[in-house]
């Protein structure tokens, strides 16, 4: 039926599509050009007007008499909450006129709406360029001093540092590498961010892994009666671990976090290390992403909410490491 409504030959542009951020660009479904994929609530057909699978959205043609036409619709998955506000699996918002994020069978994503707040100007074009808010506008300008110069690394004086040289080439380059901040989420599947020039380029970037430190469901990860805490526990069987939409190719056993018993104590990781998980799509699309695994927890009384450090985001960076 599909087929039956394309044309005999494939006329794409020749000029590359460009998507809206937090938009997929995916094939269309007479498999001829890349489009834009349409999100919830809008209109679709099965040929140039496709839902985005990476969002897991199907066109639903039951408010359609002709059949012709559909509406994008989310399958069945588990809402988020944002907020107190309950959103269903696949629905798109702007919690900030700087972030666009989706909801994704319980898991959040977002992707910055102001990209050039990311990239840090040349320092002979713009020396010791600085972000600052603009009245009347969202996002934030570059502004440049003249003034003595100073290194890259004084834009997070507070982030705890790495320092360390390395030589690539005939080149050396002084790496800076800040903490990792602590998970997005207290539970669930969230993300842990760093400032880093650990790369090729010696260039100042940020760098990003997920991280979860305990399932949002059940309370098996609390501690057990009588006792005070429960520092950490291995799931109980091999689990494959989901992302915007997209299956770990292999399963893990990780180990979580558990609970402390009172109000103004907290479990939250003591050792960690990073490695990197494959995920693959219903288009069979591969990808990777970091990801941290917990080596232990402890229970404390500095109990902070799960928040990335606001440092790393309220600099602009050269780019994604991710």
């Amino acid at each position: 039926m599909v087929f039956s409504l394309c044309p005999y030959e494939c006329m794409c542009r020749d000029e590359p599509t460009h998507c809206p951020v937090a938009v997929s660009l995916v094939t269309d479904g007479c498999n001829c050009c890349k489009v834009c994929a349409k999100q919830t609530g809008e209109e679709c057909n099965d040929q140039e007007k496709v839902c985005d699978p990476h969002r897991d959205l199907f066109c639903d043609y039951s408010g359609s008499r002709s059949g012709d036409w559909g509406v994008c619709r989310a399958r069945s998955g588990r809402p988020c909450m944002n907020n107190g506000v309950r959103l269903s699996s696949g629905a798109m918002y702007e919690p900030s006129c700087k972030f666009r994020c989706w909801c994704m069978d319980g898991n959040e994503g977002c992707q910055p709406l102001c990209p050039h707040e990311t990239h840090i100007p040349k320092f002979d074009i713009c020396p010791n360029a600085r972000l600052q808010p603009v009245s009347g506008e969202c996002c934030d300008r570059w502004m440049c001093d003249s003034s003595s110069a100073q290194h890259v690394v004084s834009i997070c004086p507070s982030a705890r540092r790495e320092q360390r040289s390395r030589t690539r080439g005939h080149s050396s380059c002084d790496v800076h590498t800040s903490a990792w901040s602590p998970c997005s989420k207290s539970c669930g599947l969230g993300v842990s961010v760093r400032v880093s020039n650990d790369n090729p380029r010696c260039q100042l970037g940020r760098d990003m892994r997920l991280c979860q430190l305990r399932p949002c469901q059940g309370n098996r990860y609390g501690p057990k009666k009588g006792r005070h805490c429960m520092r950490q526990k291995r799931a109980r069987k091999r689990e494959t671990l989901t992302y915007a939409g997209c299956t770990s190719v292999r399963k893990s056993r990780p180990r979580y976090c558990g609970g402390c018993h009172g109000p103004s104590r907290c479990c939250t990781p003591k050792s960690t290390r990073t490695i990197s998980v494959q995920f693959q799509c219903t288009d069979g699309s591969l990808f990777s992403k970091k990801m941290m695994v917990i080596r232990s927890c402890s229970c404390h009384s500095n109990c902070s909410p799960n928040v990335v450090h606001r440092e790393v985001f309220q600099y602009a960076l050269h780019n994604d490491m991710h």
